[in-house]
């Protein structure tokens, strides 16, 4: 299934507030994943194994490591998406 980088950044950030049991109104970019959301590691586990089922998409634990902001995880769910999508097309 095709969806726009739109879509993908609104069913994150849809994901990131259902696992901070927070308003999805309430999620901003510049807000980081632990501190301000309060994402502890299992959240953080449960949002890559969530977002990877639904969007297809396999997500490496160890770089996800390094995300801080919902925007750093934005970037890397859309770099993701980006590098396995163009590889099943170049695979085509």
């Amino acid at each position: 299934m095709m969806t726009t980088q739109q879509e993908r950044r609104t069913k994150l950030v849809h994901l990131i507030a259902t696992i901070a049991e927070t308003d999805v109104a309430s999620v901003r970019g510049e807000q980081r994943l632990r501190e301000d959301l309060g994402m502890d590691s299992l959240g953080a586990l449960e949002l890559l194994s969530t977002v990877s089922e639904a969007l297809s998409i396999d997500l490496d634990v160890e770089d996800a490591m390094d995300l801080r902001t919902v925007d750093d995880a934005a970037r890397f769910v859309e770099k993701s998406y980006l590098e396995q999508h163009d590889d099943s097309v170049a695979r085509a």
